[in-house]
């Protein structure tokens, strides 16, 4: 960072700021890298000369002036362009192998380190978020990283692959295999949570009509039942009580055919 001014060595030094990187004064000079950046953001030129010289000069325009936004706007913006340089992705390179941006929480990649990547281009859109280069997915910080409230933008939509593609070496091999979900031992086929949630969909989409009803029939038998009126006693059985009172039935008549069928596997053996 000696090669940067007081105003960008203040800002770096805070703890929401420590994802971003120290651009050269001798880029931020050359106002070739900034062309554009005058039709984005009003009084561009005085901000470019605040993170310069470290003060604003004294005039009807810097009075009306907000220093510290519009300064660490512009100098968010000139970050995502210097990051894509030769110079910007050895710092940012740097970053990464010391594990300044942080791991992937994915628990096959086992611990390994990740970039910074913007999911837009556009300042006010997203934060910050952290691309693992082993499974090539993109995460969101914790709520306890102070870096996680940094604009989006100031890093780009591809800042990770250009790191990669210019230094192939720091390219991490595959995660080997991957979680399987198993129940009681048994594996779970990967269609069951889809067969299970169509199939409540389904019991959702009936009539609602029909289930009202069967909750009506229920609960008017229910109440006769209670009063002991002497309808209860004349009506009619329903479903339940004929299955019922079939299957008590069925159960003697089965045990004597089980006996019967073992006294003739008895007399067969003499």
């Amino acid at each position: 960072m000696n090669n940067s001014s007081p105003w960008i060595r203040r800002l770096l030094d805070k703890p929401e700021n420590a994802f971003m990187c120290a651009v050269d004064m001798s880029y931020i000079q050359d106002k070739s890298n900034l062309v554009g950046l005058e039709e984005m953001v009003p009084e561009y030129e005085t901000a470019v000369r605040f993170i310069i010289q470290d003060e604003i000069p004294v005039s009807s325009v810097a009075a009306d002036f907000d220093s510290r936004s519009t300064t660490e706007l512009v100098y968010g913006l000139v970050h995502a362009r210097y990051v894509m340089t030769p110079r910007g992705v050895a710092k940012i390179l740097e970053k990464y192998v010391a594990g300044c941006f942080g791991q992937c929480p994915r628990e096959n990649c086992k611990r390994s380190p990740v970039l910074p990547i913007g999911l837009c281009d556009v300042v006010g859109q997203n934060t910050v978020r952290i691309f693992c280069p082993r499974c090539m997915d993109v995460y969101t910080l914790q709520p306890g990283v102070r870096a996680a409230a940094v604009d989006g933008a100031y890093f780009g939509t591809g800042l990770p692959h250009m790191v990669l593609m210019t230094r192939p070496e720091y390219i991490p091999s595959r995660p080997e295999g991957r979680y399987v979900a198993k129940l009681y031992g048994f594996r779970i086929h990967s269609s069951a949570y889809d067969l299970k949630r169509n199939a409540y969909r389904q019991i959702l989409k009936q009539p609602s009509g029909s289930t009202s009803k069967v909750t009506s029939k229920i609960t008017s038998t229910n109440r006769s039942t209670t009063a002991g009126s002497p309808a209860t006693t004349n009506a009619a059985p329903d479903a339940s009580t004929i299955v019922s009172s079939t299957a008590s039935d069925r159960i003697p008549h089965m045990v004597d055919m089980i006996k019967t069928h073992r006294r003739a596997m008895l007399l067969k053996r003499y």
